[in-house]
């Protein structure tokens, strides 16, 4: 009988616990505004991002979010060409809009505070892999970020967020002899706002 009891709270517990589990398939897509850092000149460029994810609501309080991500990043920037000396006629500079277009996995982590309302913090990192890029230096072929930021969802599952993507690996892969303590001492780090809309499917 003790061992019959101990079964059935056993499967009770276990109910109750996996009943608080839900797994939701979702679409997130938005826009970045990007730039790199210590870059002299460069501003922000628009850029779009999107995702597919799958949300596993654990508790009121917490989401765990894989999600298979897309983003193109880049900055605006002069370029010079000839001597770099504005009183040398072969002396030119030229705006640029340097595109890098990433694709990657990120681990979001959802944090509610406030109970039945849609309010939380985003936190997580992120591991992307450059597909392509038009920039005139080698971009490293994988970049690491870390991300953090808050959203709003709805109880239709439609949600709007506001996320900062902050990349800790230098974005140059190779690094020339200009024997400049700035150059070295400065790395150039992808800098992300980004804006989304998403839309979890199924209750």
């Amino acid at each position: 009988m003790k061992n019959l009891l101990l079964s059935i709270a056993f499967i009770a517990v276990s109910i109750s616990t996996y009943s608080q589990v839900k797994v939701r398939p979702g679409l997130r897509m938005g826009l970045n505004a990007s730039t790199v850092t210590n870059h002299h000149n460069s501003e922000r460029v628009l850029g779009l991002n999107g995702a597919m994810f799958v949300n596993i609501h654990f508790a009121s309080f917490y989401e765990l979010q894989p999600e298979l991500t897309y983003s193109n990043q880049g900055y605006k920037a002069e370029r010079f060409s000839g001597v770099v000396d504005p009183y040398d006629p072969y002396f030119s500079s030229s705006e640029q809009d340097v595109n890098t277009h990433y694709l990657g996995l990120a681990i979001a982590n959802k944090f509610y505070f406030v109970p039945n309302l849609g309010l939380h913090l985003i936190v997580g990192p992120t591991l992307e892999i450059n597909v392509s890029n038009n920039s005139y230096y080698d971009v490293t072929p994988v970049d690491l970020s870390l991300f953090g930021g808050i959203g709003y969802e709805f109880p239709m599952g439609l949600g709007i967020e506001a996320r900062f993507k902050q990349g800790i690996i230098d974005v140059r892969d190779s690094f020339y002899n200009f024997n400049d303590e700035y150059y070295y001492e400065n790395n150039k780090l992808n800098s992300v706002f980004q804006f989304n809309i998403y839309y979890k499917f199924g209750m």
